[in-house]
């Protein structure tokens, strides 16, 4: 009996202290200065006003090609529509913060209408392996960013690394139409007003 009091007496301190440890936590947003991005410093930089771009290199082409049943080219065969991209669709940029840090969320400020299969990862490692080192953040893996309201991506880990990525945007109304009927399109790079951070803060 007297050990099942004590170990009750001990439940109630334990839950009574992460109780209030949790109490003396609050979100707040990380420094601006404790944040850098040799890529696009204008998306930690602390001013809305201020908008950094995706550097893209790339353009997509958009043409008939020839196949035959087995998919291999060949003359006076079925004509199927194409794109093809050269270079590379994607786009991204490294922040770093300037130690390990708890981060419970990050808000994005998007200067563009649309950015494209937008996605984070993260990593602690120092410096990062780009091959191995970076887990994905699973909240709104992937999803287009629509409009210009801020959006929260849900992180809830150590973070040292931040890596976004994001494709780049065809710029339709400079594309090039080629005398084989075929359709350049080049790509420009997403805007992005500012990336903040927040983490758990402990009270004193």
């Amino acid at each position: 009996m007297r050990i099942l009091i004590s170990l009750t007496v001990l439940l109630i301190g334990v839950t009574g202290c992460a109780l209030l440890t949790q109490l003396n936590q609050s979100v707040e947003e990380i420094p601006s200065s404790r944040l850098i991005c040799a890529s696009n410093p204008e998306f930690v930089d602390g001013n809305l006003e201020t908008v950094g771009t995706f550097a893209v290199n790339g353009v997509v082409r958009k043409a008939y090609q020839v196949f035959d049943d087995k998919s291999r080219r060949i003359t006076n065969a079925q004509r199927r529509y194409v794109t093809l991209v050269d270079g590379n669709r994607r786009t991204e940029a490294i922040i770093k913060l300037d130690a390990p840090t708890y981060v419970s969320y990050v808000e994005v400020y998007p200067a563009s209408r649309h950015i494209p299969n937008f996605a984070m990862m993260t990593t602690t490692d120092d410096p990062p392996r780009f091959d191995i080192a970076f887990d994905r953040v699973s909240d709104k893996q992937h999803q287009d960013i629509e409009g210009l309201t801020p959006v929260r991506f849900s992180i809830q880990r150590e973070v040292l690394y931040l890596r976004i990525s994001a494709d780049g945007i065809e710029d339709k109304q400079n594309s090039t139409r080629n005398p084989n009927a075929s359709i350049e399109i080049p790509l420009i790079g997403a805007e992005i007003r500012e990336v903040r951070f927040f983490g758990v803060q402990q009270s004193l």
